[in-house]
């Protein structure tokens, strides 16, 4: 660009951050970044965005938040999907005790933390097994006015069955159903695998069934949960039909 007597714009340098961060090279990005700098161009939130969730993506959290404290002395607003980046970040190096702090400077600055925000930290909650937590967060969702969507909704049935709440993740499985959710392979799979765990077999395969009458058809992963179930326990005729099922459904490993 610059041989042919082009300067590049914030665009073309937000571009560039965002391919260097996808390929993983984010000393390039660094560098570039602060290039961008030295050129005299200013940052704007999106350049910020972009680099704070590629450091974020790329475990490189400290330097996110370097960057996010950076953004009020150039007079930058962080916006939703900033906060967003960070908490997910925060919640996936373990830092989870540090997010409140950024959900309190969140509600200062007058941003309300979106659906993608609630979900990220519903889901981190769920991976520690802070299950009353979880709860706790989707009900305020709900209270808020905020009609969960099946991503959030499935991310939180998980958490259920893998922390040994099977009866209330059912119970949140028939609100969906109740409540005209449009249930996708990923959820049903999810319930299907609780069941599996708990040993009941049977509710599994009459889920399985359900997927069928819905055309929402299951995938390799929710074959491969009921057979593994099935032959843990020795159930291997039951197991080879399920498998029989499956290839002649054409459902394989890509």
């Amino acid at each position: 660009m610059l041989q042919r007597g082009l300067e590049p714009n914030v665009v073309t340098f937000n571009a560039l951050f965002d391919g260097y961060f996808l390929v993983k090279k984010v000393g390039e990005a660094t560098a570039l970044f602060d290039d961008m700098v030295k050129t005299g161009l200013k940052p704007d939130v999106q350049s910020y965005n972009i680099m704070i969730d590629g450091y974020c993506k790329n475990k490189r959290v400290d330097k996110a938040l370097t960057l996010f404290k950076e953004m009020p002395q150039r007079n930058l607003v962080p916006n939703t999907i900033t906060f967003s980046s960070l908490i997910d970040g925060l919640c996936k190096s373990g830092r989870i005790s540090k997010v409140q702090d950024l959900l309190n400077e969140m509600h200062a600055g007058g941003q309300c933390p979106d659906l993608i925000t609630y979900s990220i930290l519903l889901d981190a909650l769920c991976k520690s097994k802070h299950l009353e937590e979880a709860i706790e967060l989707f009900q305020k969702i709900v209270s808020k006015g905020i009609r969960p969507c099946i991503v959030t909704c499935t991310i939180l049935i998980g958490g259920l069955c893998k922390g040994g709440r099977l009866k209330t993740a059912q119970q949140l499985f028939q609100h969906l159903l109740v409540n005209d959710y449009q249930l996708n392979v990923r959820t049903y799979t999810v319930m299907i695998s609780g069941l599996c765990k708990e040993g009941l077999f049977g509710e599994a395969m009459v889920l399985l069934s359900e997927m069928d009458k819905e055309s929402c058809f299951p995938d390799i992963v929710t074959y491969e949960i009921l057979i593994t179930s099935l032959l843990e326990k020795n159930e291997n005729d039951k197991a080879e039909k399920l498998l029989r099922e499956m290839i002649s459904k054409g459902v394989m490993r890509q």
